[in-house]
């Protein structure tokens, strides 16, 4: 009985609330609609009048013809489909939409008509009544023209007929969107009592759960009927252990989704909880700690210790102070945070968020090396070219045959900056993955032969020996053309750099290996020691500082190299020995379909 009470309350507050708003909208908006409709006719009317006024700042000569004007109001009330009336100053009629001509002179003067009288006097005038004229009700609106001197009196009427029956029309429309509204409403008012009757049923089989010591229900409500189950189940649900386990899941999902590593320990240094980064970072059993209640472990590291006792001294807490220990992954820079546990003015132990930073640092690092070594190699050229200038401005320009060397020095030292700043931006690209690579079908051979034809004159004028290996069905890669240009380009440039001025050879060769493309550049130039070899493709790393800048190397060629590479999804590697050559090859995947080309960033 209470649960179909319930029902029929909610159904019966639903449609009484529903009917009311209904009646009270029906009602409101009527008014609104009618007045609001009423207003916008007129700003209508009066916009027109506006109109027509700006057209007639002065009376047209030819109005002296009332023929003429009656016209005109005839054209304008059938433009406009409203009575056009022309009312001279002193009250006569000139012209008539609804009134033929030859009837004008007949027609009872209206200078006594209100809305006249009030534009008159106002420049502006309306009113409502019965036509004597046209036997009609109107809605008259009238305004004077004539900015300088008023010479006529414009008024515009519309029949009250058509405005009723527009409004009869919106009214119906009003009428029947506000019956659908009243019935669909109380329909759904109906399907959301008896929808809203459903839960609660289930709502109080779930507290006589509780009631019989099924916890897996919540529920919170006093009342008689069916809330009043609830009300019911509210006294059970005072098991404290239920909600501390819940508070517990609660408190292990945030401690675990946290990134730093958090240690708590007790008064004595024994670390009692840990979350999984903690673990992760120090090798603690996070099982054992929830199982045993603690790790049984003590804080060891000697930078940790002291922070212990500091905090223990002091009871004050510390925040993001660096410290470098030793854990099972090696040395780590952490940025230590550390809380006391105070209760009763007595310490209860120690919180400890550790932010390992050592990635941080490491790439500080890199950057500081790659400023200092970036401005050491700008500052070279630099001082070169200021140098040889403060020269030449201090006399030797007129010296013709060592101004002409000096200023190839300057020449070739600008070359060579211009390529640093260029390879500087490429690399800057690549590593930060604002290249768009287009990948698709490439033909490595003709990519080869266009880059030997770039270094043809440089291949000539060093006489070196050119031993070109490509197989004629070698398969397509998939690269992006430009780029893997340049990989090809910089490694045939360091041959060519690095081969003896006499019998200089170099051995480029092309093979399938696997489902990839492995291209060989070989020479027989000065080679690479063993200790430089793991450190060859680093950013302005160079085996002999001193050659390599004279012969115009940047250092960041073969780290360009390997950026490309490693975006096309293939390796690069050397090989080399001491005054015997080198060997630098790089493999890239083969096209499965030739037909497919795909971008990647």
């Amino acid at each position: 009985m209470k649960k179909t009470s319930v029902s029929f309350r909610l159904g019966l507050v639903f449609g009484l609330v529903i009917f009311f708003t209904v009646a009270i909208s029906y009602f409101y908006l009527g008014g609104q609609l009618r007045s609001l409709f009423y207003d916008d006719i007129k700003k209508q009317l009066y916009k027109e009048l506006q109109l027509n006024r700006q057209l007639l700042e002065s009376r047209p000569a030819q109005w002296d013809d009332i023929t003429v004007s009656d016209r005109w109001a005839d054209d304008v009330g059938a433009a406009l489909e409203l009575r056009v009336t022309l009312i001279s100053m002193n009250g006569a009629v000139i012209g008539d939409s609804y009134i033929a001509p030859e009837r004008l002179p007949s027609v009872e003067n209206h200078m006594q008509r209100p809305e006249v009288q009030q534009a008159l006097v106002g420049g502006y005038g309306e009113n409502t009544r019965f036509s004597e004229t046209v036997k009609e009700d109107m809605l008259y609106i009238a305004i004077l023209l004539g900015s300088q001197k008023p010479f006529a009196v414009l008024r515009f009427a519309k029949p009250l007929s058509q405005i009723k029956r527009l409004e009869t029309e919106i009214r119906r429309g009003v009428e029947g969107a506000l019956f659908w509204s009243l019935f669909l409403s109380l329909i759904f008012g109906a399907l959301t009592a008896v929808f809203l009757a459903s839960p609660l049923r289930r709502i109080a089989l779930a507290a006589d759960k509780l009631v019989h010591g099924d916890y897996s229900s919540k529920l919170q409500v006093k009342r008689d009927d069916e809330i009043g189950q609830l009300a019911r189940a509210l006294n059970y649900i005072s098991d404290e252990m239920k909600h501390m386990n819940q508070q517990e899941e609660w408190f292990k999902a945030v401690f675990s989704s946290i990134r730093e590593a958090i240690i708590v320990t007790d008064s004595n240094g024994v670390v009692m909880l840990g979350n999984p980064a903690a673990c992760r970072f120090f090798n603690l059993d996070c099982g054992q700690m929830i199982r045993a209640g603690g790790a049984g472990r003590k804080v060891t590291d000697a930078r940790l210790l002291d922070l212990f006792e500091r905090i223990k001294v002091s009871d004050s807490p510390i925040a993001k102070e660096e410290i470098t220990v030793m854990t099972d992954r090696g040395e780590r820079v952490l940025q230590v945070s550390a809380m006391p546990v105070i209760k009763d003015s007595v310490s209860q132990g120690t919180v400890f968020v550790l932010n390992d930073i050592t990635r941080l640092r490491n790439l500080e690092r890199v950057r500081r090396d790659f400023v200092s070594s970036v401005s050491h190699e700008l500052r070279t050229p630099l001082t070169s070219i200021t140098g040889y200038t403060e020269t030449l401005l201090e006399g030797a320009i007129h010296d013709p045959e060592n101004a002409k060397h000096f200023l190839q020095i300057i020449h070739q030292e600008s070359e060579q900056l211009t390529a640093l700043i260029n390879d500087v931006l490429d690399l800057s690209k690549i590593e930060s993955g604002r290249i768009n690579y287009t990948f698709r079908p490439v033909n490595l051979s003709d990519l080869v032969e266009k880059t030997l034809n770039l270094f043809s004159r440089a291949i000539e004028k060093k006489g070196i020996a050119l031993h070109l290996h490509i197989p004629e069905d070698l398969p397509y890669v998939n690269a992006d053309s430009d780029y893997l240009e340049l990989v090809v380009r910089n490694l045939v440039d360091n041959a060519i750099k690095y081969v003896p001025e006499e019998n200089g050879q170099i051995w480029i060769k092309a093979f399938v290996a696997d489902d990839m493309v492995r291209v060989d550049v070989k020479d027989n130039g000065i080679g690479i020691p063993q200790k430089d070899l793991g450190r060859i493709f680093e950013r302005f790393y160079r085996v002999d500082k001193a050659r390599s800048r004279a012969i115009g190397g940047t250092g960041l060629g073969l780290s360009i190299v390997k950026h490309i590479i490693l975006a096309h999804k293939g390796k690069v590697e050397v090989r080399s020995r001491l005054n015997l050559g080198s060997l630098f090859s790089f493999t890239v995947p083969i096209v499965r379909d030739n037909h497919k080309t795909k971008s990647h960033t």
